[in-house]
């Protein structure tokens, strides 16, 4: 579900918004639901965002909660992101994971924390082996912000999170003529389409293939997470 909560990201003027995405699924309606309070000025941003899930998606994921927090500076309309905190419960476990970015040192930390039955099970902290500017939250802006006008093909970015890949983010826009087939089976208009594969798990989708439809204001109106188990897929809906 991480990688279906960075469809939040808009324009670098100064406003201050509150986004609501429900999350849907063939057959089973709505399953879940993601809020997004988001706060940006000439030279900085902070996002918020809470997700919980209901129905089959409560029971598989085993009644998990997330919430996040990211903030980080604005250069030229690019985002820059400084830290980035996951927390999530699910059963039995609780799991910290945060992301320090130095600029000046071009060394990112992460924090990694895990509990079961209350008693901490993980706690490390280290040094990625690589340097980027972005998060799992920053990349979703600078995606739209670098892409938006090139030709279809394949792209890639690197992004603090996907370490098992060394960090890079695939990154593939459709063709015009899918990208109207696809905003068509979505419900929504005048959108611009790309999809990321991740390669990790997202509820139970290896891949980790996510579509997203963004609008000409920068928001993601409509985002879906592909190849699901039983369902096909999960869609998010702007409301």
């Amino acid at each position: 579900m991480k990688l279906l909560i960075t469809t939040l990201f808009l324009s670098a003027t100064v406003f201050a918004q509150n986004l609501i995405y429900k999350v849907k699924a063939p057959i089973f309606g709505t399953v879940g639901e993601i809020n997004v309070n988001y706060t940006s000025g000439v030279s900085s941003y902070n996002i918020t965002a809470n997700m919980h899930t209901f129905g089959f998606a409560k029971k598989m994921s085993g009644n998990r909660i997330e919430h996040y927090h990211a903030n980080g500076n604005i250069k030229h309309n690019k985002y820059y992101a400084k830290q980035f905190v996951q927390d999530a419960s699910y059963k039995n476990k609780k799991m910290h994971l945060e992301y320090i970015f130095n600029y000046s040192s071009k060394k990112i930390t992460k924090i990694r924390k895990k509990w079961k039955d209350g008693k901490i099970i993980t706690d490390s902290k280290r040094y990625l082996k690589y340097f980027t500017y972005n998060d799992l939250f920053s990349v979703y802006h600078n995606i739209v912000h670098d892409l938006k006008n090139k030709p279809s093909g394949w792209y890639q970015v690197q992004v603090a999170g996907l370490e098992h890949t060394g960090g890079y983010l695939k990154i593939k826009v459709p063709t015009k003529a899918q990208q109207a087939k696809e905003a068509k089976s979505l419900g929504v208009k005048d959108v611009w389409i790309f999809h990321i594969i991740t390669n990790k798990a997202i509820m139970k989708s290896k891949n980790g293939e996510v579509v997203f439809a963004v609008g000409n204001d920068g928001i993601a109106k409509a985002v879906r997470v592909l190849n699901i188990p039983f369902v096909s897929h999960l869609d998010g809906i702007l409301q």
